[in-house]
C-alpha cells in the first residue's frame, strides 16, 4: 500500500484527489495550513504552515511517504498581486521546505510538483513544454521559480520531482471565484428565481483549454507513477473553447436566454485571447487522455449548483 502525502489537500483539487486515491486503497495523509469542514475518514490531517521548515520536516519524517502530491500554494492571480511577498514565501520557500524534507528521507519519495500553464509567455499558438516561459503575474512567477528547485535533486538515484503544468480545470465543488462555477451558480440562481436572467461575466471572447478535475487528478496519479523525474508535462485537453460558446451550452441546458453584463472587475488588462496546451508528451508517457467531455463537465457543474439552491426552489 502506497504511503501518500498531499499538501493543500483540503482544497478543491485535493478533495477530488483524495477521493480518487482512496478508491485505490492508498494510505493518505494531508498537510494543510487550515482545517477543513469536510475531512475524510481514514485520512490523517496535519495542520501545518508550509513556510514552517521544521514543522514540514516533522510531518514528512512521521509519514515517510513514498509519493507526494504538492498542491499547496497561493493560487489566485488577484491574491498574488495583493500580496506578492506571501505568494513567494508560500509557493517558492514552502515548496523548497517540502522538497528538502522529502528528499532527505532515507528512501526519498517521488514528488509531483503541480505548476501552472500561466508560466508560459502569452501566445496564440498551442503551447508545448518547450514553449517560452515568461510569467506576467506574481503567482505565475512564483510557480516558475518553484519549477527550478528541481535542479537540486536531478542526480538523486531514488525519488525525484515531476512537474505538471496544469491548464484550466474545473468541476463540481470548485468555488465560484473561478469562471465556469461562477457562470453555473448564476444560472442556478436564475432558475431558482433569485436573480433576473442577467449574467455577470468578464471577456467572453477568450478561449481556454478546460479539463474536468476528475480527469486532472487521474493525470496527476499517472504522472507520479509513470512520468520521468526532473521533467515537465502539460495537463490539458488540447482544445480551447470560447467562453461565449460555453455560456450557450448553459442556456441550452436551462432553457434560459440571458443578457450579458460585462463586469469590469472580471476583465484583466493583460488577458490572453487564447490559451491552449499540447498534451502529446503526457499521452506518450502515461497513456492519459481526458475521458469526461466539456458538455458533461458543464452539466455536472450546473447540477452541483442546482442542488445548493434546491430547498429555495421548492418554497
Amino acid at each position: 500500500m502506497s504511503r501518500i502525502l498531499i499538501t493543500g489537500g483540503t482544497g478543491f483539487v485535493g478533495r477530488h484527489l483524495i477521493q480518487f486515491l482512496k478508491s485505490h486503497t492508498s494510505r493518505v495523509a494531508v498537510l494543510a495550513s487550515g482545517g477543513s469542514s469536510s475531512t475524510e475518514l481514514d485520512v490523517d490531517y496535519y495542520e501545518v504552515d508550509i513556510r514552517d521548515r521544521g514543522a514540514v520536516r516533522s510531518v514528512v519524517q512521521e509519514v515517510k511517504p513514498n509519493q507526494i502530491y504538492h498542491l499547496a500554494g497561493v493560487s489566485a492571480v488577484d491574491a498574488s498581486w495583493s500580496n506578492p511577498q506571501l505568494t513567494y514565501e508560500v509557493n517558492v520557500f514552502g515548496a523548497n521546505n517540502l522538497f528538502n524534507a522529502a528528499m532527505s528521507l532515507p528512501s526519498p519519495p517521488r514528488i509531483l510538483n503541480v505548476s501552472t500553464a500561466q508560466v508560459y509567455a502569452p501566445s496564440s499558438r498551442t503551447l508545448s513544454e518547450d514553449s517560452l516561459v515568461q510569467p506576467n503575474n506574481p503567482y505565475a512567477a512564483s510557480k516558475a521559480m518553484a519549477e527550478l528547485l528541481v535542479v537540486e535533486y536531478q542526480k538523486y538515484a531514488v525519488g525525484g520531482i515531476i512537474t505538471a503544468r496544469a491548464f484550466n480545470h474545473t468541476g463540481p465543488g470548485q468555488p465560484p471565484n473561478f469562471v465556469l462555477p461562477s457562470i453555473a451558480k448564476q444560472f442556478a440562481e436564475i432558475e431558482a428565481g433569485l436573480r433576473p436572467p442577467r449574467l455577470s461575466v468578464g471577456n467572453i471572447e477568450v478561449r481556454r483549454d478546460f479539463t474536468d478535475i476528475r480527469d486532472v487528478v487521474r493525470a496527476y496519479c499517472m504522472l507520479l507513477e509513470k512520468g520521468r523525474t526532473s521533467e515537465i508535462y502539460n495537463v490539458c485537453s488540447g482544445s480551447a473553447t470560447r467562453l461565449a460558446d460555453i455560456i450557450q451550452m448553459f442556456e441550452s441546458l436551462t432553457g434560459t436566454r440571458i443578457t450579458i453584463e460585462t463586469e469590469v472587475a472580471r476583465v484583466r488588462c493583460n488577458d490572453v485571447l487564447q490559451i491552449c496546451g499540447n498534451p502529446k508528451k503526457i499521452r506518450e508517457v502515461t497513456g492519459w487522455y481526458p475521458q469526461i467531455s466539456l458538455p458533461k463537465t458543464i452539466a455536472d457543474l450546473l447540477d452541483y449548483w442546482r442542488s445548493r439552491f434546491a430547498p429555495l426552489r421548492s418554497t
